[in-house]
């Protein structure tokens, strides 16, 4: 049953004004300018005939060495200079780098054999070899490297001896060769080679990481085999990178690359107004802001992933599935996506993101039925409502879980939350005594794995304050994790997901976000897949440009 509320209506537009009015202003849509902006475009990047690329994003921290970072801020930079053996292309599809081609698995799926290309240079002209592969694990699993990620390789034999610090060599690689070796894993890991493909597992250059130490990934102090190397960078200001020459990957088509920072999303959509910047990410809040004067600008583009309500299913009433599936009917996902969001989503049917395997497209948009939900909660003993309380939500999710607040009240549900900055979130839903909060969970590959594992999992939910224990689901989990067939293995995704979704209701999922960047109609092959903005497919059509800017 499908119902629009009038009532809900001149909320979300108090909502949208809200937004609008926190928000920079684009322009009117004559043209003219916001205040604040001038209106004289920056010199042409092309003028002098150079290719030359400016795309702004926030500042990336501390560091661009991607086993210490895990930011996309800091992939976007790292992943124009430092390659990993494979990776995803922006239709999410692995592909090989340094390799000829995708390893070769034994039959038990533990041994991987590799053959690297020959020739390949890192910018400062040594070759890669298998010594280097072995180099960069042996890095990622020696503690005193602080690597972040190593979870997701950690299978590898050797692995957690390292870790443990009873070990200094990792005895799951073996070189035969400079060209040629074998990673053998504890167990039959099917995600393993999808895992190679993630910034994660960027390869460096033996000599020149050990030389830099402590320094390394810190300002222009990284070197790697990928198409664009540093030729400065002040991570307060810009980074500028210059063609990789040798690259053996072919053609680089820009010259230049400048990643500008800036710490404040008004300031950033400011200067690409102004025409001192190319591209850039365009959040939501923004949307509503640009797309009738910049329409022509503006592509959108769906990452893995998948905006819920994250419920605690140790604590009352959370604990009674009847409530758990009352709320969820409390909800109208596609009024929410059409009026909160401003359209940038899509209402969710399940789960499981429907680019990943094991989404069921068959299902509809979950059901929105007020009079269900009000007999469900008093099936479960609430007949006069109930208060839910406790939950922390961070700024970003604030409006949302005003909205959803709106939707339960209806039902009788008094749903009370606390906003809360990042770091007490954090620790708090660590804890596993969290009540509920909001979070959008995506994968780095499609891959359902990545996307259920690590949050709904027995042995690891408690630490996201789901505390979800259901053998089945577990087991269905394990046997995902090892089948090498790919088929099955997306058909036993489809069973979790629907105890997820569906027969035990462990959160209540929302939407599928909508992400979008604005771009000059110059800028060619710009394109996002999930998270990350790779920039190593862009061009620059200088007439347009010339054009473009009078």
């Amino acid at each position: 049953m499908k119902k629009k509320r009038n009532l809900f209506r001149p909320f979300a537009a108090a909502l949208a004004l809200a937004l609008l009015l926190a928000g920079c202003g684009n322009g009117d849509a004559d043209g003219s300018a916001a205040p604040g902006a001038s209106t004289e475009p920056s010199q042409s990047a092309g003028a002098d005939g150079r290719k030359v690329f400016r795309f702004g994003q926030a500042p990336y921290g501390d560091t661009l060495d991607m086993q210490i970072s895990t930011g996309s801020a800091s992939a976007a930079i790292a992943d124009e200079i430092t390659e990993s053996l494979l990776r995803f292309d922006d239709d999410n599809n692995e592909e090989v780098v340094l390799l000829t081609d995708f390893p070769t698995v034994s039959e038990d799926g533990t041994v991987y054999s590799f053959e690297l290309k020959q020739g390949v240079k890192f910018t400062n002209g040594t070759e890669l070899t298998a010594r280097d592969v072995k180099f960069t694990f042996e890095r990622m699993f020696t503690p005193a490297t602080g690597a972040k990620s190593f979870s997701y390789f950690n299978m590898i034999v050797g692995a957690k001896d390292m870790l443990d610090g009873k070990a200094t060599e990792l005895a799951g690689i073996e070189i035969q060769d400079d060209y040629h070796f074998t990673i053998t894993l504890e167990y039959a890991f099917a995600p393993f080679v999808k895992n190679l493909g993630t910034s994660y597992a960027d390869i460096f250059p033996e000599d020149a990481c050990t030389q830099a130490g402590d320094s390394w990934g810190i300002d222009a102090n990284l070197v790697g085999t990928g198409p664009y190397k540093f030729q400065s960078n002040d991570p307060n200001t810009e980074a500028v990178l210059v063609k990789n020459e040798d690259y053996h990957g072919g053609e680089v088509k820009l010259d230049e690359i400048h990643v500008i920072y800036y710490s404040d999303t008004t300031t950033k959509l400011l200067a690409y107004e102004n025409g001192d910047i190319d591209a850039c990410d365009l959040p939501a809040a923004q949307l509503s802001q640009y797309k009738d004067a910049y329409s022509d600008q503006i592509t959108a583009y769906y990452p893995l992933g998948t905006c819920f309500l994250s419920l605690n299913l140790d604590i009352a009433p959370m604990n009674d599935v009847r409530v758990r599936q009352a709320i969820s009917l409390a909800v109208n996902r596609e009024e929410l996506v059409e009026y909160v969001l401003d359209g940038a989503g899509i209402p969710a049917t399940t789960y499981l993101n429907p680019s990943i395997p094991g989404h069921d497209d068959s299902l509809p948009v979950y059901e929105y039925n007020v009079e269900r939900a009000r007999q469900l909660l008093a099936e479960a003993g609430y007949p006069d409502g109930v208060t839910i309380e406790g939950g922390m939500v961070r700024q970003a999710e604030q409006t949302l879980a005003t909205a959803i607040q709106g939707y339960l009240a209806e039902v009788g549900i008094n749903f009370v939350f606390d906003t809360v900055d990042n770091a007490t979130w954090s620790s708090e839903r660590a804890t596993g005594k969290l009540p509920f909060t909001f979070i959008t969970w995506n994968a780095l590959y499609a891959d359902a794995d990545f996307q259920v594992y690590n949050y709904f999992y027995g042995a690891n939910s408690g630490r996201q304050s789901v505390n979800y224990s259901n053998p089945e689901f577990d087991r269905l989990m394990d046997d995902a994790r090892s089948d090498t067939d790919e088929s099955h293995r997306a058909e036993l995704y489809k069973q979790a997901d629907k105890f997820l979704s569906d027969t035990d209701m462990v959160c209540v999922s929302l939407y599928y976000p909508q992400f979008q960047f604005l771009a000059k109609p110059y800028v060619k092959n710009m394109k996002v897949g999930n998270l990350i903005y790779h920039l190593w497919n862009i061009d620059i059509d200088l007439d347009a440009q010339a054009a473009f800017n009078g």
